[in-house]
């Protein structure tokens, strides 16, 4: 009998193995478009996060370019008359509706320093230069070597304007109602010769005279050189003991500080200061005998210095400066010292430093003699190395001349304007030309304030307002200040919330 090998079928196996591939390759596959559909979801979420970073990011610096342009000076809302900012619609991204914001905004009482210094027409000059007298040059300038005055604010003369050697450079107007000669610029251009043309820019201010009591105080003493020498507020009618304290022979290189108050000098002649350091306001810092104080920013000044000192700006205290005042032919000569006369500051009127009477104060009589003529100037400087005089203040001398040389000083010498009879600037070669001479402040709402604003930032879709619960979608810290009438904004922090 044969035998035979009796051959199993394998198709089942076959059938096994093709369910054992299609289920791995199904499983894979739901892996992949699982992890697909995961990726594309984390991209769309990234994307929309990314999209609301972007928006609230530029809302931010909307709202901050908004408080530079605005006048927020840390009291009320920052944004006129609310405390948050509506954007609508304002920002499109790559796909899908455009974003809307609103910019919630809240002054942080902790971090905000200094008052506002508000600066407008009611306390300053009408113009940086503004000479009253009729006749003969109003404002003459003679710089060597052909260099420019640069003035900050508008010119008026009654009479001439001569440039004999050098150029006048104001940012705004010159006018003249006699003859101008010689190279000026300014925007617009200068004119002159508008002879009894109206133009109340040309009228004397008549600011008031000081009412206090022009009462002798005790006259300081001297015992040698380089020491600190108080004076304190009153009428000086003794000519020969202020030359003794200051024309560098019995108090040599001494610091001559002139506190806070209103001083009449009524000695008749001319007062030499020719060596030492003085100061007139509140000193910046504590006078120290032998060291020498830096000048300016001996006193605290009316209005921030431009650039501020390290650790800013702060308004000094009501009454912090002084108020010099000349009657008779009393006059001063700068020689061989520095000055720095600092004004006290106020919403209403000018920071007059230096003020010349045009009618008695009681026993001090009006300005006289050579003062009202051609022979001599209430102030004069003589064109010495070691000469400086920085007044920070306004100088309304409205019946004077003001006779000013110049050869090493590196900055302004009249901040907050000149009112005179006449005034004439020379200087050498070696003087800085390069920051104004004469100047008065752009007009600010807050001029050396520095508040620090919180913002937050919400987006949504749709319009706005946007719901301002929950949490932000952008913090930010900002700090403001105006400098030179400009305001700058500082960012302290910045956080984009995810």
């Amino acid at each position: 009998m044969t035998s035979r090998v009796k051959h199993t079928d394998d198709s089942g196996a076959a059938l096994v193995l093709a369910l054992v591939v299609i289920t791995v390759v199904a499983v894979v596959i739901a892996a992949v478009l699982s992890f697909a559909d995961t990726s594309i979801r984390s991209t769309l979420h990234l994307r929309d996060q990314a999209a609301k970073a972007a928006a609230a990011d530029g809302a931010a610096k909307i709202a901050i370019n908004k408080l530079q342009q605005g006048n927020y000076s840390g009291t009320g809302n920052c944004f006129e008359a609310l405390d948050k900012l509506d954007l609508g619609s304002f920002y499109q991204p790559p796909s899908g509706s455009a974003y809307s914001a609103t910019v919630k905004c809240t002054k942080d009482e902790n971090k905000s320093s200094a008052s506002p210094v508000v600066i407008n027409a009611a306390n300053k000059p009408g113009s940086a230069i503004l000479t009253l007298g009729t006749t003969g040059d109003g404002l003459n300038i003679k710089v060597s070597g052909g260099g420019t005055i640069k003035v900050h604010g508008g010119i008026f003369s009654n009479s001439n304007i001569t440039i004999s050697q050098g150029v006048l450079s104001t940012n705004t107007s010159v006018t003249a109602r006699g003859n101008c000669t010689g190279s000026i610029t300014s925007a617009p251009a200068r004119k002159c010769n508008i002879g009894t043309a109206a133009d109340p820019r040309g009228n004397d201010p008549n600011y008031p005279a000081p009412t206090t009591t022009p009462t002798p105080p005790t006259f300081p003493t001297c015992s040698g050189n380089n020491k600190v020498i108080d004076f304190r507020p009153g009428l000086y009618a003794d000519l020969a003991k202020l030359n003794k304290m200051t024309d560098g022979s019995s108090c040599k290189n001494s610091i001559y500080v002139f506190h806070p108050g209103t001083y009449y000098f009524n000695f008749g002649g001319e007062w030499l200061i020719d060596s030492g350091y003085l100061i007139g306001g509140t000193p910046t810092t504590n006078p120290v005998g032998g060291t020498p104080p830096t000048i300016p920013g001996s006193c605290k000044t009316p209005i921030p210095p431009n650039p501020p000192p390290p650790g800013g700006w702060t308004k000094p205290d009501d009454n912090a400066g002084v108020q010099f005042v000349f009657g008779g032919d009393s006059r001063i000569r700068v020689k061989a010292a520095q000055v720095e006369i600092c004004g006290t500051y106020s919403k209403t009127s000018p920071p007059i430093a230096v003020y010349g009477l045009k009618t008695a104060v009681e026993s001090v009589p009006a300005q006289s003699g050579c003062i009202t003529a051609s022979g001599c100037a209430v102030i004069k400087t003589d064109n010495s190395p070691n000469s400086k005089l920085y007044i920070q203040g306004t100088t309304y001398v409205p019946k004077a001349a003001v006779d000013i040389s110049l050869n090493n000083a590196t900055a302004q010498v009249f901040r907050y304007g000149v009112i005179a009879r006449s005034l004439a600037i020379s200087a050498t070669g070696s003087f800085d030309l390069s920051s104004a001479l004469i100047e008065v402040p752009d007009d600010s709402p807050g001029f050396g304030m520095r508040p620090v604003v919180n913002l937050k930032v919400y987006i949504c879709s749709g319009a706005a307002p946007c719901s301002t619960d929950g949490d932000p979608n952008l913090k930010a810290t900002v700090g403001l200040s105006d400098q030179s009438g400009k305001r700058e904004a500082t960012v302290y922090s910045w956080s984009v919330q995810r």
